[in-house]
């Protein structure tokens, strides 16, 4: 009765008896320890490769959010400019991520604004 209870609906000790025979008559005793073996190796790997990523994807998330932390930054020295104080438009173009190389002031103060709208909408 409680046997039944264990394995309604389940693999009951009798169906892995029944595999574990197919196994052996398949592959033969002596390869049953190389195949079982085998199958602990690929799992190792495959919990290694899973590590891997989960810290990947950590490294990523930290990346990403190290990034949205600039943006404020980067509004300050903006308003900073807005108040008449003295600030270097490149040296806020370039902490904001926009490219610098060959552009005008006036280019980089739109491109600021710009950015600066654009995560103002976002907020």
């Amino acid at each position: 009765m409680i046997g039944e209870l264990l394995f309604v609906g389940g693999i009951g000790p009798l169906e892995i008896g029944i595999i574990v025979l197919i196994i052996i008559l398949l592959f033969g005793a002596t390869k049953v320890p190389q195949l079982a073996r085998s199958f602990g190796q690929a799992m190792g790997e495959f919990k290694r490769a899973k590590k891997e990523a989960e810290i990947d994807y950590k490294k990523f998330e930290e990346s990403v959010a190290g990034d949205e932390k600039e943006i404020p930054k980067a509004k300050v020295k903006a308003a900073a400019e807005t108040k008449g104080e003295e600030v270097n438009i490149k040296e806020v173009a370039a902490y904001m991520g926009i490219d610098t190389e060959g552009k005008t002031e006036e280019e980089l103060k739109e491109e600021v604004q710009a950015k600066l709208a654009a995560s103002h909408k976002s907020d």
